[in-house]
């Protein structure tokens, strides 16, 4: 009879009877918090003879692992999926094992343990609102015959204590297909090839969330630094990475459909920013609970109140970060502090991460965030107090992130939103530091650029003959904050020294020299 071996070894995986067959995947629940409780009303479940071989979550590396030591495990035959389902995989586990997958024609380039590199195809597992991408080292063919899956994920009993226990009782093991254990399937990591770039300070400018989305994951897998942490997990990461977003409630279906955002989802991120309610058995600390409940009282309604009663007040700042606990805890919030200002009649939020996930979180958060807004200003409208003489409405949405990383494996999650975004036509953005007119002064030998605010208003002229110098003057004076406008303007530039030089007229924007 075959023990259980490791495949890929997972610290998130409580190993209970190496002999046993049935497998519990937690989902999003903690395996802490189970194994406690199981412990209490159920101890048989966890006993050294009990046919349950493991207890497991997905946090980590997820499905890839999971499939990988249950193909090298056979003798597991059942696998039960209870806890809390935040990402639909539940579906995918389902769907994988009943071979609705796909093979993508984009591939993917791998590194393996002995340091080559293979292009490996997509594996898609279908799903009826977001799909999951794999390497194609492991397919449903390879499981003969698969496990029975039982999903409990979608019933309302917290810890399936009693039921799991009485399945366990009654639980025959199916007669092996096979006693030989499959070969250990490897498990690479997609290459990334990282630019030189500063580490901080990276500034993304866009007018909706999935656009703001797209230009950081596209920064986080250019220019992120692969780092080890002291776990000995690698991330690709970035500091203090700003996201300035213009109309954050700016989208369509489409859009989350493309990048396979279900709004259902958002709608439930929202709803949960707003309660303050934390449920037994599940995670340590929400954001609506650190919001709503944590310190006492509901730090909301406190931003709410001062928007609504002063004109000009910077004191609609919170934090959700207790200096006493969290600095020695294993589970903490993300999110970190909030700042509503408003600006005439328009309220602006800038949120601070302490860290972030680019791939997964990040969109979510801020459509959460989006929805929190609209909140504040909606409340502070309707407040009994007001004194506001304007209807507030929400503004921009500031994501200042001071740790934003990636798992290397989650590339090949993004790899179609990061090639859609490199092949597009990328628009030419307003630079907001204004717009130049050039000209020549033949007279005095000299190129002349006048720069103009977005209302038409002359804000500066600048005169140099060389060219050399007319650089040093724009940067010394920060007029251009665009790369955009910055090359296009070096190329007008360019155009107009040479006719200078060559007594030649000169017309802005002819795309070739006279």
């Amino acid at each position: 009879m075959l023990d259980f071996q490791w495949a890929v070894q997972a610290d998130k995986i409580k190993l209970i009877n190496p002999l046993g067959t049935v497998a519990v995947c937690c989902l999003w629940t903690p395996v802490s918090y189970l194994e406690k409780r199981w412990l209490e009303v159920a101890p048989e479940i966890l006993a050294a003879d009990s046919p349950l071989c493991l207890l497991g979550g997905l946090y980590g590396g997820g499905l890839k692992i999971m499939l990988r030591n249950l193909h090298h495990n056979p003798q597991i035959d059942t696998v039960i999926l209870l806890g809390k389902d935040f990402s639909g995989v539940v579906e995918h586990v389902v769907n994988f094992f009943q071979g609705k997958v796909e093979i993508s024609e984009q591939k993917n380039v791998y590194v393996f343990a002995d340091g080559k590199q293979r292009e490996l195809a997509k594996l898609v597992i279908a799903g009826a609102k977001t799909s999951h991408s794999l390497d194609s080292l492991i397919r449903p063919d390879m499981f003969t015959p698969p496990p029975q899956i039982l999903d409990w994920s979608k019933e309302l009993e917290r810890d399936y204590s009693m039921r799991l226990a009485k399945f366990l009782q009654t639980y025959q093991p199916r007669t092996p297909a096979s006693s030989e254990r499959p070969a250990k399937v490897p498990l690479p990591r997609p290459v990334t090839t990282t630019f030189p770039s500063e580490l901080a300070g990276h500034v993304i400018v866009a007018e909706t969330i999935v656009e703001a989305w797209d230009k950081l994951l596209f920064r986080l897998a250019r220019f992120g630094p692969l780092v080890r942490l002291r776990n000995g997990k690698e991330r690709n990461e970035l500091l203090t990475v700003k996201a300035i977003i213009k109309n954050p409630g700016h989208y369509t279906s489409a859009d989350l459909t493309n990048h396979n955002l279900p709004e259902d989802k958002i709608l439930a991120y929202q709803a949960d920013l707003l309660n303050p309610g934390l449920e037994e058995g599940g995670a340590s600390y929400t954001y609506g609970n650190r919001l709503g409940k944590y310190f006492g009282l509901n730090l909301l309604n406190r931003v709410i109140e001062d928007l609504a009663l002063n004109l000009d007040s910077r004191h609609s700042y919170l934090t959700l970060w207790d200096n006493l606990k969290d600095p020695i805890g294993h589970d903490t919030p993300c999110l970190v502090s909030l700042f509503f200002r408003k600006i005439e009649s328009v309220t602006h939020l800038t949120a601070t991460f302490r860290t972030h996930n680019g791939a997964k979180a990040w969109p979510i958060n801020c459509f959460g965030l989006w929805g929190l807004l609209k909140h504040v200003c909606q409340k502070a409208n309707s407040h009994p107090k007001r004194t506001e003489p304007q209807d507030l409405t929400p503004g921009q949405l500031i994501v200042v992130s001071q740790s934003i990383s990636l798992n290397p494996s989650e590339l090949t999650d993004v790899a179609d939103l990061l090639a859609s975004y490199q092949n597009q036509a990328h628009k030419i953005v307003t630079d907001p530091n204004g717009y130049f007119k050039l000209a020549l002064d033949q007279e005095n030998k000299e190129v002349v650029a006048w720069q103009f605010n977005h209302e038409d208003e002359l804000i500066a002229e600048y005169r140099s003959k060389t060219a050399s110098q007319m650089a040093q003057e724009l940067v010394g004076h920060l007029a251009i904050s665009d790369i955009g406008h910055a090359l296009y303007l070096g190329g007008q530039l360019e155009r107009a020294f040479y006719c200078l030089a060559k007594n030649l007229p000169y017309t802005q924007d002819k795309t070739t020299l006279p």
